[in-house]
């Protein structure tokens, strides 16, 4: 599954985040637009970030298309890694159900795929529930306690991934 890249990087950025103050993203200009110089400001904050990841180049390609969303904020960088994730997942999801359904499996390979599709759920259900605490951080009294569960249901996600590759 390709999610494991972007699930050490929200890892990673999350154990940043530990130590960065969060603190409000910027402000929208008055422009609509971002300024050539704000994009570049914002590409080369996700490629950073993206350079500790275990594949860089691929981290970059998932993330770059949400460089104006995501700003200079870890925490809207790691909701971007975390969404593009669960596409991903969900992407797997529906390609291992329809695989499980061909007429030329055998039937231990058809219950093989049934124990992945499982686990591939369940990987689904943890990344959102990863989602829900990034994304209710800032309301947070205890960031820490709160990004500490993220990386825990990101955590399990790994988990369950791995068991399907297995």
């Amino acid at each position: 599954m390709g999610t494991k890249l972007l699930t050490i990087l929200f890892l990673t950025i999350l154990t940043s985040t530990i130590s960065t103050p969060i603190s409000p993203s910027p402000s929208p200009s008055s422009s609509p637009f971002t300024t050539l110089t704000q994009q570049n400001t914002y590409s080369t904050f996700i490629k950073t970030s993206c350079s500790s990841a275990t594949y860089p180049t691929a981290c970059q390609k998932s993330l770059l298309p949400y460089a104006s969303t995501v700003q200079t904020n870890p925490l809207k960088l790691t909701t971007a890694a975390l969404s593009a994730t669960l596409k991903s997942a969900n992407t797997t999801l529906s390609t291992v159900t329809h695989l499980s359904k061909t007429k030329q499996i055998t039937k231990w390979e058809a219950a093989v795929l049934k124990d992945c599709i499982e686990d591939i759920k369940d990987s689904i259900d943890e990344i959102k529930s990863s989602i829900k605490e990034i994304n209710g951080v800032s309301l947070s009294a205890d960031k820490r306690f709160a990004i500490s569960n993220a990386q825990t249901w990101t955590s399990a996600a790994i988990t369950d991934e791995n068991s399907c590759l297995n």
